[in-house]
């Protein structure tokens, strides 16, 4: 159900992935009405399928929601969809949306460039960063961590919490790109940890769900990402991806970035970036991000 408080208010949406679409489909549920736009006519027609109106270009979307949310591959594609003639800060005069919310896991710089272009337009921007992969989110299942206007988040707060279990307003523009970093830079190192224990276990000769068994019951077990990964590692499932390997590098490469900006030291990080970089090169790029595993294999192959 639609919150009462923001009935009949259209959201949009610019991009329409795996995120965008997952967002989507329950807000169309709850209903809302939804449109969006995305490059690709595939995405388009998912979009329309779901009962979307698809719409052609960032601005269409500003014109004609209230409510605007942006879910691209990145910060510097998120910054282009503001420009231009098809920019969404090129809208109609008296056609403002009320809000932007960027979900887009990003450079915390651009975050703040961004806010700047939006705040010249007088309208209200937020970095709505996402804990959880589209899987998740389908689920309603995640963590927002809002950055920027706090007025403009207590607005939508009651939308945001139909849309995932739990949120963080962390403070001015950049604060919730900065904390989603982090968080992403703990679980892509993460990745690479538990692939190098399962490979020192089953090659000591053990079999493979007689070690899961054995770490699930040590003390690691309790360690969610473990717990949900760790299976799909050993028995090589990695196909219909929540996250991929290529997202997954672009993340480890925001977390090291983050580090060396801040001041922190960032030797596991940057021991991991040569892991994704083999993964991909090899092929495995559009795998889900756990394919990292994978590149452990080949450089087992390889000594």
């Amino acid at each position: 159900m639609a919150n009462q408080a923001l009935k009949g208010k259209v959201i949009g949406f610019i991009g329409l992935g795996l995120m965008g679409q997952a967002f989507s489909k329950n807000l169309i549920e709850d209903g809302y009405a939804v449109s969006g736009t995305d490059p690709s006519p595939s995405a388009r027609r998912k979009f329309k399928k779901i009962g979307g109106t698809p719409l052609s270009s960032p601005r269409s979307v500003a014109e004609e929601a209230d409510i605007v949310f942006i879910s691209v591959p990145n910060s510097k594609i998120s910054l282009q969809t503001a420009r231009g003639k098809e920019g969404y800060l090129a809208f109609a005069p008296g056609r403002a949306p009320e809000v932007v919310i960027d979900t887009t896991t990003a450079d915390s710089e651009d975050t703040r460039k961004h806010a700047l272009l939006c705040k010249k337009k007088k309208v209200p921007y937020l970095d709505g960063c996402v804990s959880g992969n589209s899987g998740y989110v389908a689920e309603r299942e995640g963590l927002f961590l809002i950055g920027g206007d706090k007025k403009a988040y207590d607005k939508i707060a009651p939308l945001l919490g139909e849309m995932l279990s739990d949120q963080i307003y962390c403070g001015s523009s950049g604060s919730g790109a900065e904390l989603k970093a982090t968080v992403n830079y703990l679980t892509t190192m993460g990745r690479c940890v538990i692939s190098e224990v399962l490979r020192v276990g089953l090659r000591c000769g053990f079999k493979k769900d007689f070690l899961l068994d054995a770490l699930m019951r040590s003390r690691v077990g309790g360690w969610t990402q473990f717990r949900t990964q760790a299976p799909a590692m050993v028995h090589e499932k990695f196909s219909n991806p929540m996250s991929t390997l290529v997202v997954q590098m672009k993340d480890i490469q925001l977390g090291v970035k983050l580090a060396g900006r801040v001041g922190a030291v960032s030797p596991v990080g940057k021991a991991c970036i040569p892991l994704y970089k083999e993964g991909i090169s090899a092929g495995y790029g559009e795998l889900d991000g756990i394919s990292v595993y994978k590149a452990y294999l080949d450089r087992e192959k390889k000594s």
